[in-house]
């Protein structure tokens, strides 16, 4: 919404006369007068018109916080660490029109920072599971060369040495098949 400045300068210097009157204390002398001169009538009424009045005054403070035309902060309000700290930026205009965007990043943030716990802690687990596998296929090739160094043929004659069994001196004879 584009206001020029002068009508800037004269709404607020009416909202400033608005909130700054007494119009409240002229509310208060009405109401003292009718219960001068009807008091069993505004005993009854005073409870309930004291209710509404503060309902009234709730939602009139309500509906002017949550205002479209409020000013927009850091063109006039100073930002300053108290500002930010005390939470008066939270009821500007700037953050309702952003605080939709301002969910989805820090929705962003939590599935980033999600992903990257995970990712770590697979890439933790891969790599324990290269060192398992390293180590297993350490193992099963120095078994496998001790499996061969014990089935050689000159280990098993020297494993049998009182028996009758002898390496043949002579060559093999081979057949032929016709």
């Amino acid at each position: 919404m584009n206001i020029p400045n002068d009508d800037k300068k004269q709404t607020e210097e009416w909202v400033e006369e608005e909130l700054t009157s007494d119009s409240y204390d002229n509310d208060e002398e009405d109401e003292a007068v009718e219960e001068e001169l009807d008091p069993a009538e505004s005993d009854d009424n005073a409870e309930g018109s004291e209710e509404e009045r503060e309902a009234e005054d709730r939602i009139a403070a309500f509906r002017k916080l949550t205002a479209e035309e409020d000013a927009e902060i850091g063109r006039h309000t100073p930002v300053t660490l108290s500002f930010i700290l005390g939470g008066d930026i939270l009821g500007g205009k700037w953050f309702r029109r952003h605080f939709w965007y301002m969910v989805m990043l820090v929705g962003m943030a939590i599935v980033y920072v999600s992903n990257r716990y995970s990712c770590q802690q697979e890439m933790l687990e891969t790599k324990v599971l290269s060192d398992t596998l390293l180590d297993r296929r350490y193992k099963a090739l120095t078994r496998s060369s001790q499996l061969k160094e014990r089935t050689r043929r000159s280990r098993i004659e020297e494993s049998l040495v009182d028996t009758t069994l002898r390496t043949s001196i002579t060559p093999s004879y081979n057949l032929r098949v016709e």
